[in-house]
């Protein structure tokens, strides 16, 4: 029987915009009984093995290839039909968090049906290979793929219109991309480093983003920094200097006149606006 628990330490991470709280797996996923709920919002899969949850009020019978999301402190109940239910789960904290279950409505919980567990099993076994292998900064690593996995969480059950990804051209390379730059935007990105990720020339990068996403990679990148910067104008207490630094801008300036780009206010009136 296969099973772990990990409970990074949190000390170096609690000021990231996401950090991870605790992993694991367990082939045989005994009965979980919480009348109060857990503290953590909560994502779940099983690969094989059939369950039954109790959550909101309702009752679910998880077959197999089944996901479920349980939000903080929802009282829930879940356990095995016979002997054998492999259950994955990832539990995140942090402001940013927020603005992602509200976009996808998962503030109450679901159940749902999974496409294909592959990439949540990548995801999931590399953030426990960076917490092995690096007791001391293993939680700062592995939290940088705390975006990934609920993207592809929210991608393998259905929570937005798949049909508009998959008429995406380049689908593969742009989703290597994407997650390559959700994972680093807090950091200098070239186009070579992008080249090294899906090789290619500048050329043909710059026609993959226009032709996929209608902008540049720079854009792109842009994009998903002011995006990370709204997260913690509305759900933190930095400065605008600190979410600048935290969200990838080296430049005060830069990180404003940008965000002006995109949203036409700057990030201060944003944050008063919303207050």
């Amino acid at each position: 029987m296969i099973w772990y628990y990990m409970y990074p330490s949190t000390e170096e991470v609690n000021d990231l915009p996401m950090y991870l709280y605790t992993i694991g797996l367990h082939e045989l996923q005994d009965e979980i009984y919480r009348p109060e709920g857990f503290l953590y919002d909560q994502f779940f899969y099983n690969t094989y093995g059939t369950g039954n949850l109790t959550m909101n009020g309702k009752k679910y019978h998880l077959e197999e290839g089944s996901a479920f999301f349980i939000p903080a402190n929802m009282p829930h109940h879940y356990y095995p039909d016979g002997d054998l239910w492999d259950v994955r789960w990832m539990t995140p904290v942090g402001p940013a968090l927020k603005p992602i279950l509200e976009k996808f409505n998962l503030e109450k919980g679901g159940v749902y049906t999974l496409h294909d567990e592959t990439e949540l099993d990548r995801i999931l076994n590399h953030m426990r290979m960076l917490l092995i292998e690096h007791p001391k900064h293993g939680n700062l690593l592995a939290s940088g793929y705390i975006y990934p996995f609920i993207m592809e969480f929210v991608y393998q059950t259905s929570l937005y219109d798949r049909s508009e990804v998959e008429n995406i051209p380049y689908e593969n390379q742009i989703k290597s991309l994407k997650e390559y730059i959700s994972t680093h935007f807090m950091h200098p990105i070239t186009l070579d480093d992008l080249c090294k990720v899906v090789p290619s020339t500048h050329q043909h990068m710059c026609r993959m983003f226009r032709e996929s996403l209608n902008m540049r990679p720079t854009q792109y990148i842009n994009k998903v920094r002011v995006d990370m910067a709204k997260s913690l104008l509305l759900y933190s207490d930095y400065s605008i200097d600190q979410i600048a630094a935290k969200c990838g801008f080296n430049d005060t300036s830069y990180f404003c006149k940008t965000f002006k780009n995109f949203e036409s206010i700057t990030p201060i009136e944003y944050r008063k606006s919303v207050l």
